[in-house]
């Protein structure tokens, strides 16, 4: 009851902020500006998109490799499709995360080394983007001119390096450990001692963790400049360096748990910053629905691995019966 009435108020908050949205613009001048995309350019832009998925999926076995396993990139890559393909229908990242652990734990075996190579591999992302919004901090505060936002961003990334540091600290799982053994859990804390020695380990392996953030880096880049081709085609006035400057404050603070997976929370992000740099909310929510829709078209392949999964697992269950 608990979780339904957080998804509710969710739900709630992101229909809130599309109803605010919308009825602040003009669908015609965004349904206009959409007709922009030429079917050359969507093409592109998939196959572009695809390969800053290749990246991450690179990324990941980087990640895996540090724990002792070598997965192949096109199984990691289809891991990924299949991952945003359920994210479409579930409220947050949290459902493709599981998906994907459940996929590689099927390839090695090991719970834990699954759930931490995702896990770490998300968290990589999000440092190189965290790193790229610090970076840029004072350009940021020189063109918003306020500092609400740029408060709140600050906020999530200490909320975000706290949340790392009790998942990977020894200290809290002795004290949380008693708990567990009460409530006949010990086998929880010994698997959660297995994912902070893993954790802990990929941190101590120089190597991964330089080539890994290298990549992360270069996704992120990758990503913003997807971004700023998107804008081009859209005939969004807007330079690279200003996406730059944005797309790490927007990213973090969209991580808030306060709506459904960021729905209507990016869309009024973008409207507020890019009218800073002159851009209108009918230019702002034009990017950021084109964005969502060909992500959601990219994950359609996605849709073929759980149909395969799924043909398996009925295969199996057939055969042990």
């Amino acid at each position: 009851m608990k979780i339904n009435r957080t998804l509710i108020l969710k739900a709630i908050v992101s229909l809130g902020l599309i109803v605010l949205v919308f009825t602040r613009i003009d669908i015609k001048q965004v349904w206009f500006r959409v007709h922009y995309l030429s079917l050359p350019f969507v093409i592109f832009a998939l196959l572009y998109y695809t390969g800053c998925q290749w990246l991450s999926s690179l990324r990941w076995q980087v990640v895996l490799r540090s724990t002792g396993y070598r997965v192949s990139s096109v199984f990691l890559l289809s891991t990924y499709f299949a991952g945003m393909f359920v994210n479409i229908f579930l409220p947050s990242s949290f459902g493709g995360d599981v998906y994907r652990v459940y996929r590689v734990v099927q390839k090695t075996q090991d719970s834990e080394a699954a759930l931490a190579s995702v896990l770490l591999e998300r968290f990589m992302g999000l440092a190189a983007m965290t790193g790229l919004g610090l970076s840029v901090l004072p350009l940021a505060f020189k063109l918003i001119g306020r500092w609400d936002i740029i408060l709140i961003f600050i906020i999530c990334v200490v909320l975000l390096v706290g949340a790392v540091l009790l998942v990977t600290s020894p200290q809290l799982l002795i004290w949380v450990e008693p708990w567990f053994l009460k409530f006949h859990l010990s086998g929880l804390a010994g698997r959660f001692a297995k994912l902070q020695i893993l954790m802990r380990k990929f941190a101590r392996s120089p190597r991964e963790l330089a080539l890994s953030m290298g990549i992360s880096l270069l996704v992120q880049l990758s990503i913003i400049y997807y971004l700023f081709l998107l804008g081009q085609q859209l005939k969004i006035p807007i330079s690279y360096l200003e996406l730059l400057i944005f797309m790490p404050i927007s990213i973090v603070v969209t991580l808030l748990p306060i709506s459904l997976g960021g729905l209507g929370l990016q869309e009024g992000l973008w409207s507020y910053l890019f009218s800073t740099v002159g851009i209108t909310s009918e230019q702002a929510v034009s990017l950021s629905l084109t964005f969502t829709v060909l992500g959601w078209i990219l994950s359609l392949p996605g849709s073929l691995v759980l149909l395969l999964d799924s043909a398996k697992f009925q295969s199996i269950s057939r055969n042990d019966k």
